[in-house]
C-alpha cells in the first residue's frame, strides 16, 4: 500500500508478504516527499515459530 501527500506525492509505502515456509515478511519504507529518494525502511520478519527479526536501513532501501 503506498501512502501520497496532498500534493500527490510518494511519502510511504508498507508491504507484507506470506511465504510457502509459514514467514511473513514486512517492509515499510518512507521517502522524501520532494525528491522521492527513499528516506528510511524498516523490514521485519516473523518465522513459522513466532521469532520476529527486524533491520533498518537509513539513507536507502534494501527490498522492494
Amino acid at each position: 500500500m503506498k501512502t501520497y501527500d496532498n500534493q500527490n506525492r510518494l511519502i510511504g509505502e508498507i508491504t507484507t508478504i506470506f511465504t510457502q515456509d509459514g514467514k511473513v515478511i514486512t517492509t515499510n519504507a518512507v521517502y522524501n516527499a520532494s525528491s522521492g529518494q527513499p528516506i528510511a525502511q524498516n523490514i521485519s520478519i516473523r518465522d513459522s515459530r513466532g521469532k520476529v527479526t527486524t533491520q533498518n536501513t537509513i539513507c536507502g532501501k534494501l527490498l522492494p
